[in-house]
């Protein structure tokens, strides 16, 4: 099964804590996961050409295992990776994912593209529609935490 899913957020902060806050795997991992839920990298290099390791899920047992392969990074604009999801050995789904960000008068739109392979059925493309915009609110909330903190 595949699909492509799409969603976007305005952020009522300023690009460069929204970037930051993603370009950061220390802070990537406060937001990029829903409430209850861990994430841990084994690996991150936030770079074109990069690969990050990370596993997520349940806290105790952090059940996937994703890897990341940066293809294209404009700072503070655009992002482009391959990750592929596992659990116990065998791949989930494999994705090709954008972000954007755009600067506007409020703050920053940041959009998230994925196209996605899932090899077990629908349950990985809406997993992926529910985490892409759960990570992105969380963005929202995060960034603009942060912001009012400096």
């Amino acid at each position: 099964m595949h699909d492509t899913v799409e969603v976007a957020q305005e952020i009522g902060a300023p690009l460069e804590l929204v970037w930051a806050a993603y370009a950061d795997a220390d802070k990537r991992v406060q937001w990029s996961v829903p409430a209850g839920e861990g994430m841990v990298y084994d690996k991150a290099e936030f770079r074109e050409g990069g690969r990050d390791r990370y596993r997520c899920g349940d806290p105790t047992s952090l059940e996937f295992h994703a890897s990341v392969e940066y293809t294209k990074i404009v700072p503070e604009a655009l992002i482009v990776y391959t990750e592929t999801v596992r659990s116990a050995g065998q791949p989930l789904a494999t994705g090709v994912v954008t972000w954007e960000f755009e600067p506007t008068t409020a703050g920053t739109y940041v959009r998230v593209i994925s196209h996605i392979v899932s090899f077990v059925g629908g349950g990985m493309v809406d997993g992926t529609r529910n985490g892409h915009t759960k990570a992105l609110q969380q963005l929202s909330t995060f960034a603009t935490t942060d912001t009012l903190s400096q």
